[in-house]
């Protein structure tokens, strides 16, 4: 069998697999990485292995439109782990209210645009991993727009990826509740976005989006509204009180975070400066990590296994060993 049919077949096993799981295990829905397959009708044709399920496509693709009868999470368009992909498509969709804390999900993940698939994960989000404390954005929606997060976790990770001009950037995002956010903050600098219309400082027009970039290096936070209204930038957050569940070593930014999470109804969202790892806060405490991913650029073989996910050290990239001048 060569190897296109042989990548075929596996996809084709997983996805009757998947299918038979979710017949024997009270699942929620059926989570497929759609970027693995390279064309929309390739993608069609093996869905009708799951067909009668309840099939969620996760994608990196703006304005895909999946098959009849399916949904669509849009994650941020750079490379993940698979296990990225999948911390990012469920926290998307909770915030969408389209997952609860008391699903079970079956999610199918690969290398985009492989044409196979190649891994399978059985997701409790209530105790399979203490990761997904999802239960604590159920109520998001009645705080901030979902495509208001959508957004922010998307710009979060593209500045955790790609900084600024080179450059780390560390930054934090608060919203939601921004009138009482804003009694517990100081400006530590002149408010870029004070006196500006509100349709020209809407965090969801794209537009904005290099205006952000610019200012996330600023020290302090951005207050956003539920609506996507940015408030401020610069904001210094006045508090003192940092839940016990947040673990100790953490720099000033996600303590900040964690207090205003806890004192108010917003979230927060950082990026550590030093790590790139983007933290999600609620109610004082941390709801997700999801670490810093790898960048987009040129790939080989080995690169598309490497940026996916873990490998067997066999497959790892080595260096070719120098010798030695006598």
């Amino acid at each position: 069998m060569d190897k296109e049919k042989l990548r075929i077949s596996v996809t084709e096993k997983f996805l009757g697999y998947a299918a038979d799981l979710s017949e024997t295990l009270p699942s929620s829905a059926i989570l497929v990485y759609a970027d693995v397959f390279p064309g929309g009708e390739e993608l069609a044709r093996f869905l009708e292995h799951v067909r009668g399920h309840r099939v969620v496509l996760v994608t990196r693709e703006a304005g895909f439109e999946g098959p009849e009868g399916t949904e669509v999470i849009e994650v941020p368009g750079i490379k993940l782990t698979r296990l990225g992909q999948i911390k990012v498509a469920v926290l998307i969709g909770v915030a969408r209210g389209l997952f609860n804390h008391e699903d079970l999900l079956i999610c199918l993940s690969g290398v985009a645009e492989s044409g196979h698939l190649d891994s399978l994960f059985i997701l409790d989000l209530e105790s399979e991993f203490e990761i997904f404390a999802v239960s604590q954005l159920e109520d998001l929606r009645e705080i901030v727009r979902p495509e208001v997060f959508q957004r922010v976790l998307s710009l979060a990770i593209v500045l955790a990826t790609q900084g600024r001009e080179g450059r780390p950037v560390g930054t934090c995002f608060i919203l939601g509740d921004s009138d009482e956010v804003l009694q517990h903050c100081d400006q530590m600098v002149i408010n870029p976005f004070k006196g500006y219309p509100e349709n020209e400082r809407n965090i969801l027009d794209p537009r904005l989006e290099e205006t952000v970039k610019e200012f996330a290096l600023l020290d302090g936070a951005f207050v956003i509204r539920g609506d996507g209204v940015i408030e401020s930038a610069g904001a210094y957050i006045r508090t003192g009180v940092v839940s016990e569940d947040i673990p100790s070593g953490l720099g000033a930014r996600h303590r900040s975070a964690a207090a205003i999470t806890a004192l108010t109804r917003a979230v927060a969202i950082t990026v550590s400066e030093s790590t790139g790892t983007v933290t999600v806060f609620r109610n004082g405490k941390i709801v997700m990590e999801i670490e810093k991913p790898h960048p987009l650029g040129p790939e080989t073989e080995w690169q598309r296994a490497f940026y996916a996910g873990p490998r067997a050290p066999s497959e790892w990239p080595h260096q070719k060993k120098i010798s030695k001048i006598p």
